[in-house]
């Protein structure tokens, strides 16, 4: 009984046919690396060679069908019915779309022919951005200045215009100007969006004013966040850093369904929380180029000590010998900045936004309707 067995083992394997052929494009007639050949309704498969040949034993016994596939061509069936070599030829798959148009623009034509020139920092490049906060990356953006008032107070400028108060840059998150109303300019990041939220910033330099207003002369900082449709979900962030920066930050977004199992009203709560401890003005050595240093009995005029400044009725140099030995010239005490300025950085941020479409069926082309509320309070040096 065993020997038996064996003898209709091997009747089974000397029954297995080998099938060779060659796919190649059928307009050029070059060959085909990597094209998929698969007998028909089984496992059984192999791919071409680097000049386009393979080689398949079949599992079925003839006639037997084979697949021949490749990316970007038509898929093609072919019957064999004998051993003889396959010459296959694979015609391009060309997808026809319909005519797309363009039936409305934010902006014309017109105004895209304007000196406008846009920096894009995207949601990578701000996870990416080596620093405190995502808003100080947009000072390596091309024509951009930065300049660091604080660690909480980061000003932008564009177009050379170097200014601790940016009042004609305009600064916008979802199309809403994000101005310090006592200040008459955006206060940085300051009472802005938080990190977590930002899905990019766009900086439009160049005079913007007929896009954006007149407080648009120096260009527009645009911020645009995340909606909650799409970007759902718990996201948390910590950092901590020297001088005891400590930056902790959350969002949560989700989506509600309709009745009809459509996504009618969705929405996003954010909240974000810096501390650190600023820069501190101790550089108590003398100014450069004053007539009396450090050693000078009647005091110096110090770099970061105030009212300590030279005045000319404390210079005795020229008064006669006899009236004031030896005094010279001395200086009043002064204040130093640390006994006037509050190092301590603090930053509250806070937002709840709702989003609502107006047409659920149409999904994400739906039109929204967004109420939002936002929080922002904090202390921290400004400098001007």
């Amino acid at each position: 009984m065993f020997l038996t067995f064996l003898g209709c083992l091997n009747i089974a394997l000397t029954a297995q046919t080998t099938i060779k052929g060659e796919v190649r494009d059928r307009l050029t007639g070059e060959e085909l690396i990597g094209a998929n050949i698969v007998e028909k309704n089984t496992q059984n498969g192999t791919v071409t060679d680097w000049d386009g040949t393979f080689e398949i034993k079949l599992t079925n016994d003839l006639p037997t069908s084979l697949e021949i596939s490749y990316l970007g061509y038509i898929t093609q069936v072919i019957e064999v019915t004998n051993k003889e070599r396959l010459k296959i030829k694979l015609e391009e798959d060309v997808i026809t779309t319909q005519v797309v148009e363009v039936k409305g623009q934010r902006i014309s034509d017109k105004q895209k022919s304007g000196p406008l020139t846009l920096e894009t920092l995207d949601v990578l490049a701000i996870k990416e951005t080596a620093s405190t906060s995502f808003y100080e990356g947009l000072g390596n953006l091309k024509g951009v200045d930065l300049t660091s008032a604080s660690l909480g107070f980061k000003v932008i400028n564009t177009r050379g215009f170097n200014s601790t108060s940016p009042v004609r840059s305009l600064q916008i998150i979802d199309g809403v100007d994000n101005q310090a109303p006592g200040l008459n300019f955006s206060l940085g990041n300051f009472l802005g969006s938080s990190e977590l939220d930002v899905l990019k910033v766009d900086i439009i330099q160049g005079a913007s004013s007929a896009f954006y207003g007149p407080n648009a002369f120096n260009g527009v900082i645009s911020m645009e966040t995340k909606n909650p449709f799409l970007q759902k979900g718990l996201s948390a962030q910590l950092k901590y850093g020297e001088r005891n920066l400590v930056d902790v930050s959350a969002r949560w977004a989700e989506a509600l369904k309709n009745k009809d199992g459509k996504e009618w009203m969705a929405y996003k709560i954010n909240f974000a929380y810096l501390r650190a401890d600023d820069w501190e003005a101790r550089d108590f050595s003398a100014v450069f180029d004053t007539n009396t240093g450090v050693d000078n009995p009647g005091r110096y005029d110090a770099v970061n000590i105030y009212g300590d400044e030279y005045n000319i009725s404390m210079d005795l140099r020229t008064s006669a010998p006899w009236e004031f030995v030896g005094l010279d010239q001395f200086h009043r005490q002064g204040y130093k900045e640390e006994d006037l300025v509050d190092y301590d950085t603090r930053n509250i941020k806070a937002n709840v936004a709702f989003h609502f479409r107006t047409n659920p069926d149409k999904e994400y082309e739906s039109p929204e309707l967004i109420v939002s509320s936002s929080f922002g309070n904090g202390t921290t040096v400004y400098q001007g």
